[in-house]
């Protein structure tokens, strides 16, 4: 599982942990990619790089498993970059999922929304970043971001936050995700039979766009559930398990 921009790992404890008392017949994987949670950034002539190998080395270390890739938001755009290479770094040996299931993922609708316009700057993106991870701040990012944020403990409220402030890939994901950048990963990939999930009150990238999605990706399946914000692993934890278990299964 892939976490967006600026998040971390955090944003699925509640679901692995209801996954882990109920005993489900999947395990839970949760890649450790740099540049997030506090680690650094390496760099590298291609920036796609370093994020690609730790997702290498993680599937690597259960080569005999049977993998579903699911990606949140910017997770999701990296899968897609990901499986245009057709799911290979410079370590991993052709590795190929079951499935991939790409969840509010950012990529159709870069012309459209005004946000990843308003981050071309370097100097706003930094400005932004600085904003959200701002603990004074916290109660207006709050009301933007969630939709029932008290049904999130508070802990995890403030661990959201400070993970956006101690993220050093935050600011490189504007310059990989791009309308170009999509265009090219858009022609490689649009036969491919991916799992999209989005919520009908999705308001980070809106559901309103999901028809560009549909177009781009006709073979792909697409499912739109009630209710959803942005972050229903968060806030609705329990709706995201049985959601992501039936998929699961059937796949």
């Amino acid at each position: 599982m892939l976490h967006g921009n600026g998040g971390a790992n955090a944003r699925f404890e509640r679901f692995v942990d209801k996954v882990q008392s109920e005993q489900v017949n999947f395990e839970v994987v949760l890649p450790q990619l740099p540049g997030f949670e506090g680690r650094p950034l390496p760099k590298a002539k291609d920036q796609w790089l370093p994020f690609l190998e730790a997702l290498s080395t993680t599937v690597e270390q259960s080569p005999e498993a049977e993998w579903i890739f699911y990606g949140h938001g910017i997770g999701g755009s990296i899968l897609m970059e990901w499986a245009a290479r057709d799911w290979q770094g410079s370590i991993a040996n052709n590795i190929k999922p079951k499935a991939v299931i790409l969840h509010s993922c950012i990529g159709a609708s870069l012309k459209e929304r005004f946000f990843p316009k308003l981050m071309k700057p370097m100097p706003m993106r930094l400005l932004i970043k600085k904003m959200i991870g701002a603990s004074f701040l916290q109660p207006f990012w709050e009301r933007k971001l969630f939709l029932f944020p008290d049904r999130i403990p508070a802990y995890l409220r403030k661990q959201f936050f400070e993970d956006y402030r101690r993220c050093a890939a935050f600011t490189t994901f504007f310059d990989l995700i791009t309308p170009p950048w999509y265009d090219i990963v858009q022609q490689q990939l649009k036969n491919q039979p991916f799992h999209f999930m989005w919520g009908d009150k999705e308001r980070v990238v809106a559901s309103k766009y999901l028809d560009l999605w549909k177009a781009d990706f006709p073979k792909s399946e697409f499912h739109l559930i009630k209710d959803w914000d942005h972050f229903p692993m968060l806030e609705q934890v329990d709706s995201f398990y049985e959601e992501m278990v039936q998929l699961i299964d059937r796949l």
